[in-house]
């Protein structure tokens, strides 16, 4: 029985290896902080529609994650609605690609709006799916072996396939380029859709607890979340951690925004997107081994590091702009790769940090009401940013974004703190 059950985790771990490694192809070619900021301003969109279209990303994954939980948990057999997941996807990249080539700035724009919207929605069901599927599979070091494995080979084929596609189109025009590179993209999640099926699902050996109706009442819901915050926020250390993740969501809108400013200064380059998804998908390579180096010395060291890369890619920015010197769209690349870098071994960091001063009593509800203010926060900053970028430019929004990194160090500096009692997680 122990030999069946190592075989079939030892072919689902191959299976889904290769599903994860077309979604993060698919993710990494048709990024929506990426790929569609930079269409957006290509097609002479509105900035504020540019910059807005992260906040429908945030403000849509935020209101599926009130009613997600549930709905997931209530399904015992998922491999059919991940995949439905991945075809949905595929599904709004093609809307918007069709809109793009074929739509008058109105229908673009509605199409935009509301494939990113639809997309918030999806990704936010399926990562819940995904993590309970994977925890139902596969144990933890065979998990941690798979996630480095699409991650290598995900940010490898999409750097090959978008490097093969901008090569073969020399001589067609960005647009054309810029919609290949999308089309594969949509195979990709196909791909993806397609290799899960082929997984042999497994449950947690439990059946499903009877569940009460659950009223999704909003005054209800209002007031259950008020309750939790004043609780968590009487709590020092919380406090201090909110700091940090606050400033954090204002760091972590780097990628978008040095996204918007690239697109206004190079939206005509014949390599730009090329470069900025090759930087992206580079990124996925080096985050990984890096950033464990960093969080096996100091997960604060580690958060310091990342919000002092990003303050310097923004600065170099700000002087090359303020200066109105020359330069190509290899230097927005580069400052893409460092700040792809950067938000990759904050996020980690910052999760592991959590973890180490949270007490396991209240480690869940702490975590619940933290996110939920995180969602908040990035809906609003990413639209004060992107009525900043529409009023004056980009390059304002960018310099907020340097100013929240330099406060978001300091903060760290002072307050992530780990106390050396919870430095070793329970086993």
């Amino acid at each position: 029985m122990t030999g069946d059950i190592s075989a079939t985790e030892k072919r689902n771990m191959s299976i889904m290896a290769g599903q994860g490694t077309f979604a993060v192809m698919g993710w990494t070619m048709a990024s929506p902080s990426i790929v569609l900021t930079f269409l957006a301003i290509s097609l002479e969109l509105p900035v504020f529609v540019a910059g807005l279209l992260i906040t429908i990303r945030h403000a849509a994954a935020m209101g599926a994650d009130m009613i997600a939980g549930d709905i997931v948990a209530g399904r015992q057999r998922k491999k059919g609605l991940i995949a439905l997941a991945d075809i949905a996807v595929a599904a709004c990249f093609l809307l918007a690609l069709l809109a793009a080539i074929y739509g008058s700035k109105p229908v673009i724009m509605a199409a935009f709006i509301s494939a990113i919207f639809c997309i918030g929605v999806v990704e936010e069901f399926k990562s819940l799916m995904i993590t309970d599927i994977l925890g139902n599979m596969l144990r933890s070091r065979n998990r941690m072996r798979m996630y480095y494995t699409q991650t290598a080979l995900g940010g490898l084929g999409a750097i090959a396939l978008t490097w093969l596609a901008h090569w073969f189109l020399l001589e067609y025009p960005p647009l054309a380029r810029h919609s290949t590179v999308v089309t594969i993209a949509v195979f990709c999640f196909f791909a993806s859709a397609i290799s899960i099926i082929a997984v042999h699902e497994t449950s947690n050996g439990k059946a499903p607890r009877p569940r009460r109706p659950v009223v999704y009442s909003p005054v209800a819901l209002a007031r259950r979340f008020a309750a939790n915050t004043r609780h968590m926020l009487a709590l020092p250390w919380f406090r201090h951690y909110m700091l940090i993740r606050l400033s954090f969501q204002v760091v972590g809108l780097s990628i978008p925004f040095f996204t918007l400013l690239a697109a206004e200064s190079h939206h005509g380059s014949t390599k730009g997107l090329t470069a900025l998804i090759i930087s992206s998908a580079a990124a996925l390579l080096i985050a990984a081994p890096l950033w464990r180096t960093f969080n096996e010395i100091s997960t604060r060291l580690a958060m310091i590091a990342g919000t002092v890369l990003v303050a310097i890619a923004g600065t170099v920015l700000m002087l090359y702009h303020h200066l109105q010197l020359e330069h190509s769209i290899y230097l927005h690349a580069i400052s893409l790769f460092v700040v792809s870098v950067a938000v990759t071994g904050i996020s980690g960091a910052r999760t592991l940090h959590f973890m180490a001063i949270a007490p396991k009593e209240i480690r869940v509800a702490a975590q619940a009401v933290s996110k939920s203010l995180g969602k908040i926060s990035v809906v609003v900053f990413s639209s004060v940013l992107a009525v900043i970028a529409h009023s004056q430019a980009a390059i304002w929004a960018v310099a907020v974004i340097i100013a929240a990194s330099i406060a978001a160090s300091l903060l760290c500096f002072f307050y992530a703190k780990t106390p050396l009692e919870s430095v070793e997680e329970p086993a």
